[in-house]
C-alpha cells in the first residue's frame, strides 16, 4: 500500500519541522496484512530519518499494528486522511520520548495550576487526571474520511494525558472483519466496552464523561494483556472483581500462545478464586469450549487453571477429555493432578 506522491510530500513537509528521534513499534503476525504495515512503515522510515522502527513479528493470527507510545495502537496502514493525525501522534509521541522530564515540567506550569497538555481542555484533562483504572477505546474509521480525521486530530493527545488509557483505531477497509463482528454502519465509530458507542461527529468531552468515570466495562483481550504485560495482575484481578459481569475476552488470554500472558493469567485467577470462588469458577466451561484446539502446554495450563478453581462437579469433564489423552504422558499426569486438587476441593 505505498504512499502517492502528495502523501510522500506530506511526510516530508511533516519531518523537516519535527526534531529528535521517534521510536516506533511495528507487530506484525500471520495475518496477511502484516506486509502492508510492513511496506507502509519501511517507507515512512525512509521518507522521516526521525522514525526509529522496531519490527516485532508474533506467532499468531491477531491483527498487525504500529503501537506508538503507551497509548495509541493503529491497525491500519496510515494514508489519505489518516495520515496527518497519524503524523500529529508521532509528533507528541516524539516530544514525550525526549525529554520527559523536561516536558513534564513545563506541563506543570506554576505551583497553583497543573496542564497535563497543552493540547487538551483544561476540563477534559481534569478527567482524564481523575482516572484510576484502565481503559480502552475502540475507533473505527477509513482513509478517505474527512470526519475521521477530525475525530483522530482530537484524540490525538489524549492517551498522552492519562497512562491508563489506549485507544486502538482499526481502518474498517483493511479490516472489514472486525469492523461486520462489532456492528460498524458508518466511520467514525468509536466503542467502549460493548454498551457504548458513538458515531459521527461527536464532542469528545462526551466520549470522556462516559470512559472515565465508568469502572465496570470489561477490559478486551488485547488491553488485559497489555496490562498483565506492565505487570499489574492484580489491578486486573480488582477490576474483574468489580464488575458486575464476566468478561467475555478473559479466556482467551488465559490461552494466550505466550506463556507469560497466561502466567499474569492464572495469579488473576488465582485471586479471583480466593475472594469470588463462583466468579472465578464461571470462566471455566469458556476454557473448555476452546480446550480440543489448544496446543498441549495451553491445555495443561488449563487443567492447572480447573485445580485452582473447579469443584467436585468438574472431575467428569476431566475424566471424559483423559479418556482421548492416552498418548500424552504430561497431559495425563497434569490430568490427574487436576483430579486430586477437585477431589480435595470437595463442596467448594
Amino acid at each position: 500500500m505505498p504512499f502517492d506522491e502528495h502523501e510522500r510530500r506530506t511526510v516530508r513537509a511533516w519531518a523537516s519541522h519535527v526534531q529528535g528521534k521517534i521510536p516506533v513499534i511495528l507487530e506484525t503476525t500471520r495475518d496477511e496484512r502484516s506486509g502492508a504495515l510492513l511496506a507502509c512503515a519501511q517507507e515512512l522510515a525512509a521518507l522521516a530519518p526521525q522514525i526509529v522502527l522496531d519490527s516485532l513479528f508474533r506467532e499468531n493470527h491477531d491483527p498487525p499494528g504500529f503501537f506508538l507510545g503507551h497509548g495509541w495502537i493503529w491497525h491500519a496502514a496510515p494514508a489519505g486522511a489518516e495520515l496527518r493525525p497519524f503524523l500529529e501522534i508521532l509528533a507528541i509521541h516524539g516530544e514525550r520520548s525526549a525529554s520527559p522530564q523536561k516536558l513534564s515540567e513545563a506541563l506543570k506550569g506554576d505551583s497553583e495550576k497543573t496542564v497535563p497538555n497543552p493540547r487538551v481542555a483544561p476540563k477534559l484533562a481534569s478527567l482524564l487526571e481523575a482516572m484510576q483504572s484502565p481503559r480502552e477505546l475502540a475507533v473505527f474509521t477509513a482513509p478517505q474520511c474527512p470526519h475521521c480525521a477530525h475525530m483522530l486530530l482530537e484524540l490525538a493527545p489524549i492517551p498522552f494525558v492519562s497512562s491508563y488509557l489506549v485507544i486502538r483505531v482499526f481502518d474498517a477497509t483493511l479490516f472489514p472483519e472486525r469492523a461486520q463482528a462489532a456492528g460498524i454502519r458508518s466511520v467514525p465509530t468509536v466503542l467502549f466496552g460493548d454498551d457504548f458507542r458513538w458515531t459521527g461527529r461527536v464532542d469528545i468531552q462526551h466520549i470522556f464523561e462516559v470512559v472515565c468515570r465508568s469502572e465496570h466495562t470489561a477490559l478486551s483481550a488485547a488491553a488485559a494483556i497489555r496490562v498483565l504485560k506492565e505487570g499489574k495482575a492484580h489491578e486486573l484481578a480488582r477490576l474483574m472483581l468489580a464488575s458486575p459481569t464476566l468478561w467475555h475476552d478473559f479466556a482467551a488470554v488465559l490461552t494466550h500462545p505466550d506463556w507469560s500472558v497466561r502466567l499474569g493469567a492464572l495469579v488473576v485467577l488465582e485471586e479471583l478464586a480466593e475472594k469470588d470462588p463462583a466468579k472465578a469458577r464461571a470462566y471455566l466451561p469458556a476454557l473448555w469450549e476452546k480446550m480440543d484446539g489448544l496446543p498441549a502446554p495451553v491445555q495443561g495450563d488449563v487443567l492447572y487453571a480447573t485445580g485452582i478453581v473447579g469443584d467436585a462437579s468438574w472431575k467428569d469433564r476431566v475424566l471424559r477429555w483423559m479418556e482421548t489423552r492416552t498418548d500424552d504422558p504430561d497431559l495425563r499426569e497434569a490430568a490427574e493432578e487436576t483430579l486430586r486438587k477437585l477431589q480435595t476441593a470437595g463442596g467448594r
